[in-house]
């Protein structure tokens, strides 16, 4: 079981890597927008399940029309921040406003506290959080529908899904053969403090060898990557593991508290569903996006 799993998410770490290194911009958005619809989906049919009301059509278009803005319009001059995203609060506002007038004149709400709740917590729990891996795709980008063919984004992205999966997988295998002490019991039981600190060495280890990789192959894209100093690569490896464990924690969190096992019951061997997938992936690509703009802006050739 323990190998099979390992094996597993190596699988699924390989191919979601080789997908991002050889798929065209456009496709890799469309990937994208499929693995965070199907998320939401799932998180949406959890709630529901659990006698949440919940509109899941309205929140899943409101996915799509945020992602697709986010694809449309690249954060231009990155390092500015404000000068690329001004758009995003006039999106916002309005994603908001339609959701709450749909409530608003739709009678059949018994609870449009509840609805309007839920509805927005999947939006901005998985989509909104999912749209930071296109902006960090789009490093570089200063035209609209732009995902730059140097590929320095796309191996961005490349890096976070490396880092964060494998740190998954150093977690459950050093959690399952030496985990002694409980994590988070009310939430995971079964994680240990063992498990986190095998992920976050795991992650450490992987952060610097690509860093270490970009800077010394020129045939891939390092871009940010190449000019991080060790130290910054180190330091992202805890970071982002760590990051990447409160992600699983609070997928968890959710699904203990409507009482469910897994997201669903798609992947082969136990896997749950996808959104048990890419729980570690939510938050993480925001904070690898910031971090870069924010704390290695002034080293790193933006």
């Amino acid at each position: 079981m323990l190998m099979r799993r390992i094996l597993a998410g190596v699988l699924v770490g390989v191919a979601w890597l080789l997908s991002l290194c050889a798929m065209p911009g456009w496709m890799l958005f469309g990937v994208l927008l499929v693995m965070s619809s199907a998320c939401q989906n799932e998180f949406y049919q959890m709630m529901k399940r659990n006698g949440y009301p919940v509109s899941r059509n309205g929140g899943m278009v409101m996915g799509v029309v945020w992602l697709t803005a986010c694809y449309a319009f690249p954060p231009y001059a990155a390092g500015r921040l404000p000068t690329g995203h001004q758009f995003e609060t006039l999106m916002l506002a309005m994603l908001v406003a339609a959701l709450l007038l749909r409530v608003l004149f739709d009678s059949r709400i018994a609870k449009p506290v509840e609805h309007v709740g839920v509805t927005l917590l999947g939006f901005f729990y998985l989509p909104f959080m999912l749209s930071f891996f296109i902006r960090l795709a789009q490093w570089g980008a200063d035209e609209m529908f732009e995902i730059p063919s140097a590929r320095a984004g796309v191996f961005l992205a490349s890096y976070l899904a490396a880092v964060v999966k494998f740190s998954d997988v150093g977690a459950f295998a050093v959690g399952v053969t030496m985990g002694r002490h409980k994590l988070f019991p009310r939430v995971s039981p079964k994680k240990t403090w063992e498990g986190l600190v095998g992920g976050i060495v795991v992650s450490m280890m992987v952060s610097a060898g690509l860093v270490a990789a970009a800077k010394r192959f020129d045939c891939l894209p390092g871009g940010p990557l190449a000019e991080l100093s060790m130290t910054h690569a180190l330091v992202l490896g805890l970071v982002l593991s760590v990051v990447g464990a409160l992600g699983d924690l609070i997928e968890s969190m959710f699904k203990r508290s409507v009482n469910a096992k897994d997201s669903a019951g798609l992947l082969p061997g136990g896997g749950g569903g996808i959104l048990d997938m890419f729980d570690s992936l939510t938050f993480t690509p925001a904070v690898l996006y910031f971090y870069l703009v924010w704390f290695v802006g002034q080293s790193v050739a933006l």
